[in-house]
């Protein structure tokens, strides 16, 4: 689908949704104030970051022979992975939906991933994992967003602009950036930087690995659970380089599982990385594998206290609130360390498929039961992009009892 396809099914799924006037208002305030705030951050920026060489991070980079190829074997694991969850999800039993925003990209964005998967049709899916930070169906993941921002005007002053914000809050943390690596894998685009292309939110990613790695320090063995990994480079960047945790285990839902499971499996071919159905989904120091990417509705066979750190960056707030409560649930139950995560206070309402109107949790309201957690801190969100300034958003620690 073509960049103003894309803009059209947009408008006619808000307006469908009963969104439109809100997203149109919101679209405006963008429009207006981001050129200006580009533009004056660029201004800022030192003359050596502002003749930072974005051009080369953004061709295509599949002619290069670093450029990685699909494993078949790793595409046929994937399918079976995603239709054993598929099969499961429709059959209706599970309290999370699919709905929230997610419905809604899951419907416009994956029109050319989905039939691969179904028709097990291994060409066309390496095709488009192989090019996936170029295609429309990883936004919302790390991938397409910021290809389609640098093909807007002022394109490239944005991307030098947020990238050198992301990296002086990372150097904030005296971290050593020869240490920050991206693989080649899946056309992705971003800065030039110790001959990798380091994207965007792989500068981010790598703060809260140093982040994960400072809370767990002096837990051995312990484990990681992400909710709603995208594209998977937090749990890169988390096992490269604070590779101390026993198992790091990631639930989405099953159509964005199959990126994060494509990328893991082809940045990490030395690890035992488990799909849904090839092994129970359990946490235990027994299970052989140490990382695994399953389907969001299995989280609820987590054990209790089986986890030790819970993460989550923006998608609680852009599910429906039962969704979001559930999940809470299941936190409060499977936690035994921390639940570390950041979200917007936007309200958001959504139309579901069945004509129903759902609203989001905000931020704030996604707080675990006092009498087991405490709340360790409550911060400003250290990274955001200039479109993000009408959101209030933070990040939050708590603690159990």
């Amino acid at each position: 689908m073509s960049r103003l396809g894309y803009f059209f099914s947009k408008i006619h799924s808000a307006w469908s949704n009963g969104t439109l006037l809100t997203r149109v208002g919101r679209f405006l305030s963008i429009l207006f104030n981001r050129p200006f705030e580009v533009l004056i951050g660029y201004l800022r920026l030192s003359k050596m970051d502002r003749a930072i060489n974005v051009r080369d991070g953004f061709v295509d980079h599949r002619s290069r022979k670093e450029h990685h190829h699909s494993d078949p074997q790793h595409l046929r694991r994937i399918i079976a992975a995603y239709k054993a969850a598929k099969q499961v999800q429709l059959q209706g039993k599970s309290p999370f939906r699919v709905g929230g925003l997610w419905n809604e990209w899951i419907y416009i964005n994956y029109k050319k991933l989905i039939p691969a998967l179904e028709n097990e049709d291994i060409s066309e899916l390496s095709k488009l994992y192989e090019n996936l930070f170029r295609e429309q169906f990883s936004i919302g993941t790390g991938g397409y967003d910021n290809y389609l921002r640098y093909h807007t005007p002022l394109g490239g002053l944005y991307i030098k602009y947020v990238w050198c914000s992301y990296r002086d809050k990372l150097l904030k943390l005296d971290f050593d950036l020869q240490n920050i690596s991206f693989p080649l894998i899946g056309n992705p685009v971003g800065v030039m930087l110790n001959g990798s292309i380091i994207p965007i939110e792989t500068l981010r990613h790598a703060y809260h690995a140093l982040e994960m790695r400072d809370l767990l320090r002096d837990v051995p063995d312990s484990v990681i659970v992400e909710i709603g990994a995208g594209l998977g480079d937090q749990a890169y960047q988390t096992m490269r380089l604070a590779g101390q945790f026993s198992k790091y285990v990631i639930f989405d839902i099953p159509e964005v599982a199959t990126i994060s499971a494509y990328f893991l499996l082809s940045a990490f071919p030395e690890k035992r990385i488990r799909l849904y159905g090839e092994g129970p989904v359990s946490t235990a120091s027994s299970e052989d594998y140490d990382m695994a990417v399953f389907p969001h509705f299995a989280i609820s066979q987590l054990p209790a206290l089986s986890v030790d750190l819970f993460y989550n960056s923006c998608s609680f707030s852009e599910m429906d609130s039962a969704s979001s409560m559930e999940y809470l649930s299941i936190i409060e139950r499977a936690c035994r360390k921390y639940f570390l995560h950041d979200n917007h206070d936007m309200v958001l309402e959504f139309k579901e498929a069945d004509g129903s109107i759902s609203v989001n949790v905000i931020g704030s309201k996604l707080i675990p039961n006092s009498a087991l957690f405490k709340r360790v801190f409550k911060k400003p969100r250290v990274h955001g992009l200039p479109e993000d300034r009408s959101f209030i958003q933070f990040e939050y620690l708590y603690q159990r009892i």
